[in-house]
């Protein structure tokens, strides 16, 4: 039984921008696809989280959590719900989604909690393994920011996964078998397809992109068959896809770059500044790669100036800075480094070499390192040197480097511009007639990105928005833009004097609570061994004859530095008095009665020596002091010093501060789509060759769902079961199904080391034995008919009075005693007329059947899917290969015969596979080396079982 239920980004979602989650149940197993979140000012702003409700309520639940991509609307939910929510299933993802998704993760959180305070999770809200928890007395509110340790501690709970390699899983999820496949888009973008033996296959294909880039290869693989696909993502039982984009017309990828690097271009070289918004990791290395070789193309090449525009400095044939401001850039180009094996297009073309392009996107010459004007010498990391981008941390580094009117291209995260440093970066750039906002994204909802999109989009000519498969044209913005600015403001003056009085105040109050705390259990330990002690003192001393008695002092219960003039006692007595100066009379005070501490006995060994554990645990850490070598000191030392110098100064104290900012737009904007994801004739064609059973369509608008409903419904055989289901609807597909399991026997698994045959990752057997149960264990086992025992007691001679071969009486009925009487299976009623009726006393109850003969099996069968375009494809693959061709509907003709009239053999060299049926085939030809060789091919294609 599988059942799928959308917790976000429905077939009939309103926006495309929603966090993707999915709830996949598969054989009593809860499995979360993805955990998205929106972006944190846009989730601010909302008044309902019934999406994180219901992930919050599943979380404690969940069997598996599968990450498909590392953007933040597929996974910046998980080190939330991981930290908070109770989390503890195994969450499983590919090495770079892990790494780039922390990298993601740790930049928004980073930026976030640097400008906009985030609210402490509440005490009442309760702790299980030390961590806090949300229990839910309270109703959720975002945006919700883990902390950047609890994001280092959820990455580090993945368990990282290789394309194209199964995974079987463990504990309960024994039964399922986990494979990843690469689908494009980004660095380690997965499609997981998970195999049950019940319920099937299921492939969740969610972020699709089947054409190469720069830095990655399209999905799954073009040399994988025919369709240009891995066998393992073929002919899913089901097959989880988006729809969202089935509407679109993405134009060329040549002319999208083009159209990029002229904006940059033009721009730069009139003087002004480009702004283009990114996100922290995924398309951000697409994006250095297109633009750090382009660099690379304007130093190495002598660029035609237009008239009018200033000349650069001499010697500087390029001087604008391509910088990028981002406080884990570096961390992410590290990861990328060490993740070339996951990539593909000219990232491994180029290794030690670099590919220049131009403008055009055509490929030149691949020249070695260090040639050019301004080239640097090289190093191994290929396209990935990046030797023109310059990194910067935030907005105030960049402007001290570069003044704000030095024209330079900058790129700023997020893309959303909802935070620093891209948002800031907007507000002193909008203001300025010649700059350029350049947006590679449409942006979430309720973001400042999607607003200057919005108006992008409106300013368009029809045929010319985005989606059309044509590239917009530059549009000034126009008139006030208001912003909320949030920052974070150190304290100065009265504020300052203010807080730190405050945090003294706490910090005394602490103090003498905790002191307050320590004494009341200092007295309580040692009411507790006065009391434990006393009698056993006693004991011993009457026995051992030998009691030692000594007098505790008064400041027996002090701490360490503890006057006993100031603790607290409850008994008051007359005595010393002395006079104090109260007011203006003064009057008698009393002391308070100083501490009596009876004496008591202290237990000593026979020689009269107490034993002192201090002293052995002191001695115990000299000897392991004395056993360290050399090494080992210093190494601990470094360790020590490396620690203090990691140690970050303490933040002076701050507040947040919230100001809007009215803005005069006068710079312009321009929309390039560089998501790298597939357009409507992609998909469909993805889906026809797929060829899926069952289809569940997701992440999508009502307008493109009805539009790809209508596509398959009107296309010759694709699948007619398909699902499109609302937000929070239960999509339930197939039975309740009931597997058993049993041991094969050493007697039949001896016999079945060859006969073996592979379908689809299942091997596939014929048997025929009988179970038999042995005692003590659940687990029948199949052992050959020979070799069981019955079940069933025949009656001998003695027991029936009768002779050999003597008939049995069954209800009154005379039968035949079958000698293979084995087991209760093989016991069928038969129905029996009666001639006469039959005396009460003549019917014996021990006997119920007649036996019948167990039914044969056939000889051989065939298991698969018989697909002529993959039979083609086999041929064209032998040594040498054979030529096929189809010859009308489900005929395909094969052999070097169909080329005669091009100089090929004539005659006696031709075979036709025909389908003649529903699993019906016949293979018509001349018996010869084509002829056994289509049907090698023919039968390599199916699983041939056999029972003899």
């Amino acid at each position: 039984m599988i059942t799928l239920t959308p917790l976000s980004s429905s077939a009939a979602a309103s926006s495309s921008s929603e966090p993707v989650c999915y709830l996949l149940e598969l054989d009593e197993a809860k499995i979360l696809l993805d955990m998205g979140q929106t972006d944190y000012r846009a989730s601010a702003q909302r008044t309902s989280w019934e999406y994180e409700e219901k992930v919050r309520e599943l979380a404690p639940t969940l069997s598996l959590v599968l990450l498909s991509h590392s953007p933040t609307t597929y996974l910046s939910l998980y080190p939330y719900a991981r930290a908070r929510w109770g989390l503890t299933c195994p969450v499983y993802a590919t090495q770079p989604t892990v790494e780039m998704g922390r990298v993601v993760c740790l930049s928004e959180v980073e930026s976030w909690r640097s400008e906009c305070k985030v609210e402490a999770v509440e005490d009442d809200q309760g702790e299980v393994e030390g961590k806090k928890l949300d229990k839910g007395k309270k109703p959720l509110r975002g945006p919700f920011v883990p902390t950047v340790e609890e994001v280092h501690e959820a990455f580090d709970w993945i368990k990282a996964i290789r394309y194209n390699q199964p995974l079987h899983l463990g504990g309960d999820l024994a039964h399922l078998l986990l494979t990843p496949f690469p689908s494009g888009h980004t660095l380690g973008g997965t499609l997981f397809k998970l195999r049950s033996p019940t319920s099937g296959t299921v492939l969740y294909a969610v972020g699709i992109n089947h054409t190469s880039e720069r830095h990655l290869d399209g999905m799954v693989g073009a040399q994988n068959g025919p369709s240009g696909y891995a066998e393992g993502v073929m002919r899913p039982d089901l097959l989880i896809v988006e729809g969202g984009r089935s509407l679109v017309t993405n134009p060329k990828r040549r002319e999208r770059e083009t159209a990029l690097l002229d904006l940059v271009t033009s721009t730069l070289e009139s003087n002004h500044s480009v702004l283009l918004p990114s996100d922290p990791s995924p398309r951000l290395l697409e994006l250095l790669i297109l633009l750090d070789q382009h660099w690379t193309f304007k130093l190495n090449t002598q660029t035609k100036r237009r008239p009018g525009i200033p000349q650069p400095p001499p010697g500087e044939a390029w001087p604008y800075p391509l910088c990028i401001v981002s406080r884990t850039a570096q961390d992410m180009v590290a990861f990328a480094r060490s993740l070339i094996e996951w990539m593909g297009g000219v990232v491994k073309e180029s290794g030690g070499e670099e590919v220049v392009t131009d403008m055009s996107g055509k490929r030149g010459k691949k020249g070695k390192r260090g040639r050019g004007a301004g080239a640097t010498l090289g190093s191994e990391y290929g396209a990935l040197d990046f030797r023109h981008v310059q990194f910067f941390l935030n907005p105030m580094d960049l402007l001290h480097a570069y003044p704000l009117m030095r024209p330079k291209l900058i790129l700023a995260i997020p893309p959303t511009m909802s935070h620093s440093p891209s948002r800031f970066l907007f507000t002193a750039l909008a203001n300025t007639e010649g700059n350029v906002i350049l947006l590679t994204t449409r942006g979430e909802d309720r973001t400042l990105a999607r607003e200057l999109y919005d108006q992008w989009e409106a300013s368009q000519d029809e045929n010319a928005k985005w989606g059309q498969g044509k590239i917009g044209s530059l549009q000034p913005l126009y008139g006030q833009l208001k912003v909320e600015m949030d920052s974070k403001v150190a304290l100065t003056g009265a504020e300052l004097e203010k807080h730190l009085e405050a945090e003294r105040m706490q910090k005394e109050k602490e103090a003498a609570h905790q002191a307050a705390v320590d004494r009341s259990r200092r007295m309580l330990e040692a009411d507790d061994l006065e009391s434990d002690s006393e009698s056993e003192s006693e004991d011993e001393a009457a026995a051992d004859g030998i009691v030692i008695r000594r007098a505790e002092g008064a400041n027996a219960y002090a701490g360490d530095g503890e006057d006993v003039r100031t603790m607290s006692f409850d008994i008051f007595v007359k005595g010393q008095q002395m006079r104090v100066q109260r007011g203006a009379t003064g009057e008698m005070a009393r002391f308070r009665m100083f501490p009596f501490i009876e004496r008591k006995g202290r237990k000593v060994d026979a020689y009269g020596e107490g034993l002192d554990i201090g002293q052995w645990m002191r001695k115990g850490r000299e000897i392991e002091e004395e056993g360290e070598t050399e090494e080992v000191r210093e190494a601990k030392k470094r360790k020590e010093e490396e620690e203090e110098r990691q140690q970050q100064p303490p933040e002076p104290p701050s507040k947040y501060v919230t100001e809007e900012v009215v803005l005069d737009l006068r710079s312009s904007v321009f929309f390039v789509d560089m998501e790298g994801l597939h357009d409507g004739q992609s998909i469909k064609t993805i889906i026809a060759d797929l060829q899926p059973r069952k289809l569940i369509v997701v992440r999508s608008q009502e307008e493109s769902t009805q539009n790809l409903v209508k596509f398959l419904d009107s296309t010759a055989g694709m699948t007619k079961d398909v699902y499109h289901p609302s937000l929070a609807e239960e999509v339930r597909i197939g039975e309740h199904v009931q597997s058993y399991s049993l041991t094969l026997g050493d007697s039949i698994s001896a016999g079945l080391a060859k006969k073996w045959s592979k379908y689809e990752g299942y091997e596939v057997v014929m048997v025929d034995g009988k179970i038999a149960l042995s005692a003590g264990s659940t687990i029948p086992t199949l052992e050959l008919s020979s070799l069981v025992k019955p079940l069933v007691k025949e009656a001998t001679a003695e027991e029936t009075g009768e002779a050999d071969g003597a008939a049995i009486a069954i209800d009154g009925v005379e039968a035949e005693a079958k000698p293979d009487l084995q087991t209760e299976e093989d016991v069928k009623p038969t129905p029996v007329e009666l001639a006469e009726p039959v005396k009460e006393e003549s019917v014996v109850q021990s006997a119920t059947a007649t036996i019948s003969a167990p039914p044969s099996l056939p000889s051989s069968i065939f298991i698969g899917d018989l697909r002529l375009a993959r039979l083609k494809h086999r041929l064209s693959t032998l040594t040498p290969p054979i030529p096929a061709e189809f010859a009308g509907e489900g005929v395909l003709v094969c052999g070097p015969g169909i080329h005669a009239g091009e100089g090929g053999a004539k005659g006696g060299s031709i075979v036709a596979v025909r389908k003649v049926g529903e699993g019906q085939v016949v293979l018509e030809g001349s018996v010869g080396r084509v002829y056994w060789e289509v049907r090698r091919e023919l039968y390599g294609g199916l699983a041939v079982v056999s029972a003899a």
